[in-house]
């Protein structure tokens, strides 16, 4: 403020030596009245939030932190200049609290789905493909008779098919394939329901046709049969036979396993 004043005195000094009127020395007056006002104003204001802010520090200082000491030195230095004269320093702007970010979180692990389960009728279709892979490779005159049964059994139209397996039997009993269309019509009794029509043609496959290729398979299908009917000695009888007489075949091994499991 005194350097203001000193200012507004050298504004004066011509005015003094002659050069104004007298109205020129009343405004000059009412300018100077005007800004000793305003910059006491200005420092009463600024020594009230000063005071306050003292305030605050004294009660919870440590609640404030270093952005309220930094406030009130440049508070202070307002002071300083507002009495000087000088222009006030601009405010410090207030920092604002720090914010940590929110913890990041890993999405959650997603677990890889099994493959579905192979249901039964996704197993017989593999066995009646792998049926018409086999026949396919008999050089016989009634192979394309017996493929065209093979078509309406890989769908699982056993009510059409078990009349004409049958029927293909009796008609070619000498053919290499004579036995797979007995041993598909047993199958197809099984699927049915048919428990006692299935074991009995299982039988015609393993009395007629002992050294076919379907004969290991027979015994073992019936002697599941006979521990689903809870027939567990003709069961073991089945199994016994199957691996007496075919021990190198794929069923072997597991009629084998099925009896251990039957001693327990």
């Amino acid at each position: 403020m005194t350097r203001r004043l000193r200012h507004w005195s050298l504004v004066l000094l011509p005015a003094l030596a002659g050069c104004a009127t007298h109205a020129d020395f009343v405004q000059q007056d009412r300018q100077l009245r005007a800004l000793v006002q305003e910059n006491r104003r200005q420092l009463e204001q600024v020594q009230r939030e000063v005071e306050r802010l003292r305030g605050d520090l004294e009660e919870g200082g440590h609640k404030h932190g270093p952005g309220g000491d930094d406030r009130l030195s440049a508070l202070e230095q307002r002071i300083a200049a507002l009495e000087h004269g000088g222009t006030p320093p601009p405010s410090a702007p207030e920092t604002p609290p720090a914010v940590s970010p929110p913890p990041t979180t890993p999405p959650p692990a997603v677990a890889a789905k099994p493959p579905p389960a192979a249901t039964e009728d996704d197993e017989w279709r593999r066995e009646i493909t792998r049926e018409q892979s086999a026949a396919g490779t008999v050089n016989v005159p009634e192979r394309a008779d017996y493929l065209a049964v093979l078509d309406v059994l890989a769908r699982k139209d056993c009510a059409r098919a078990v009349p004409q397996l049958n029927s293909f039997a009796t008609n070619h009993r000498d053919s290499p394939l004579a036995d797979n269309a007995l041993y598909w019509a047993a199958r197809c009794y099984a699927v049915t329901g048919k428990q006692n029509e299935a074991i009995s043609k299982f039988y015609d496959v393993t009395l007629k046709y002992p050294k076919g290729d379907r004969a290991a398979a027979a015994l073992w299908a019936q002697g599941n049969l006979f521990l689903e009917m809870g027939d567990t000695p003709d069961a073991r009888i089945n199994f016994s036979k199957l691996i007496r007489d075919y021990p190198t075949s794929d069923e072997a091994p597991r009629a084998r396993q099925k009896l251990m499991e039957l001693e327990h």
